[in-house]
């Protein structure tokens, strides 16, 4: 095999690949005008011709990062209502790119950068949410995208890539010359050309161009990038540390806020990743036990609960987005009131399945999958199905096992359940346990008392959301 030099070589190996770029699809999507209102009816025009993203796009539009009615969406055109043109668009841009770079089998290291890049979308999305506008959605694609010349160099499979990388690892502040080394171009100019070619946008270009740009949805993009590219040295780090105190001065916020909100966006990346039909990213995604270090044997106190309710609070008189509340409730049952594991479920608006969009505790990444559950195929007077029937707070003990799924996927342990209700619906339930351990009064009671908060905010905050059909 010759080895393959020169920015228009590898061009041309790229274009080979069945990757997005060759997508018609999304080259359509890109050419849409963002401003012309003919644009929505084109763009759903385009989605209907492929039937897996016509079902990607109604699935995201209805998870709760979209839908804050809870009412389903059926139809792409009430989708583009509901949540925007452009949110859509770059959902569909953004889920048919992923598609693309994880269709086949693809290696532990293209995953593994992808899962960086998503990560980094995540993060970079809620920084930007703190800037007046309406360019977040944007800012997550560039975001993604920001390092689109790594991953189509690992696409194609090329032993010299695989050389280039390895050696950029032992001696990152090299990365330049080694490129010109083992490839014969730049990344940086791969990078430039691809997005061009692909007609990707602005911001995404500038991002990529100038390190030191004024522009703060340019930086909310880099912001996003740097945290992906460091936070698996560890949140405490100094490089991470560094990374937080330059986000503190653009925010205009305190470096705890700070480096709190990024553990929380980084556990989000987990729960997007699933909605955007990505699971295979989510081993590779951070996880805030190591990135944060291990600290399940410290004791949870009476401060620590009291801490989270706080912040809780705080996130609902601001009416913060739904998902940073769940973020944050999961959080403090797992850290505050010392659960084990948490899951929280929430009902699909699309059908009637329970969808585990939060897990935390030790061993319950694999929970996202195992936990996706067809009501449909409940037994009647089963566990589950009994609590789903008439929704209320129950404590379940071996010595009245739960039954049917639960037993099944949870094991015969002290468990936990308590609704998650809106004015008019069931909307989730929040499961808790100690993994076998024995639980306690209090922890009941905190469970409850969180759930009520989230109750809360469903009551002031989603009666005066559309619905829609």
């Amino acid at each position: 095999m010759n080895d393959v030099r020169g920015l228009k070589a590898w061009l041309k190996v790229i274009a080979k690949l069945d990757l997005p770029s060759l997508n018609s699809v999304v080259k359509a999507i890109c050419e849409l005008s963002d401003d012309d209102d003919s644009s929505a009816d084109e763009f759903t025009q385009i989605v209907l011709r492929d039937a897996d993203l016509t079902s990607q796009v109604l699935k995201v539009a209805n998870s709760v990062h979209y839908n804050r009615s809870f009412s389903p969406i059926k139809t792409v055109s009430r989708a583009i209502v509901q949540i925007g043109y452009m949110d859509l668009k770059n959902i569909a841009l953004a889920t048919t790119l992923i598609d693309g770079f994880l269709d086949g089998k693809p290696r532990d290291r293209l995953i593994n950068n992808l899962a960086r890049s998503f990560h980094a979308a995540v993060q970079a999305r809620a920084i930007a949410q703190q800037l007046k506008g309406d360019d977040h959605e944007e800012v997550f694609i560039a975001a993604l995208l920001l390092r689109l010349g790594d991953l189509a160099l690992l696409a194609t499979g090329r032993p010299e890539v695989d050389t280039f990388m390895a050696a950029r690892d032992l001696s990152p502040g090299e990365a330049h010359s080694l490129a010109l080394e083992h490839l014969g171009v730049g990344v940086k100019t791969l990078n430039r050309a691809l997005i061009q070619e692909w007609g990707l946008g602005d911001l995404v270009l500038k991002a990529s161009d100038d390190r030191h740009s004024a522009d703060p949805w340019v930086r909310s993009v880099q912001f996003g990038d740097e945290i992906s590219q460091t936070i698996h040295l560890g949140i405490d780090h100094p490089d991470m540390r560094k990374v937080i105190q330059r986000i503190s001065e653009f925010q205009d916020r305190s470096s705890t806020d700070v480096r709190e909100h990024i553990l929380l966006m980084a556990e989000e990346a987990s729960s997007v990743a699933a909605t955007y039909g990505a699971e295979r990213l989510l081993q590779a995604l951070p996880q805030r036990d190591v990135i944060e270090g291990d600290t399940t044997a410290v004791q949870p106190t009476d401060h620590d609960m009291q801490r989270f309710l706080n912040r809780i609070s705080r996130c609902i008189m601001d009416v913060e987005p739904l998902p940073r509340l769940l973020q944050l409730a999961v959080h403090a049952l797992h850290r505050g009131a010392g659960f084990g594991r948490v899951a929280l479920w929430l009902s699909s608006a699309r059908d009637h399945r329970l969808e585990p969009v939060i897990v935390a505790g030790d061993d319950v990444a694999r929970w996202r999958e195992v936990l996706k559950l067809d009501l449909s195929t409940l037994h009647q007077e089963e566990t589950l199905a009994v609590f789903l029937k008439a929704p209320e707070p129950r404590w379940y003990t071996r010595k009245a096992p739960t039954d049917g799924v639960m037993r099944r996927l949870l094991g015969t342990v002290d468990g936990m359940m308590v609704p998650v209700q809106s004015p008019d619906r069931l909307v989730g339930v929040i499961y808790a346990d100690n993994d076998g351990d024995a639980l306690t009064e209090r922890q009941f009671e905190e469970l409850q008392l969180v759930a009520n908060q989230i109750n809360l905010y469903l009551q002031f905050n989603m009666s005066a959301q559309p619905k829609s059909g």
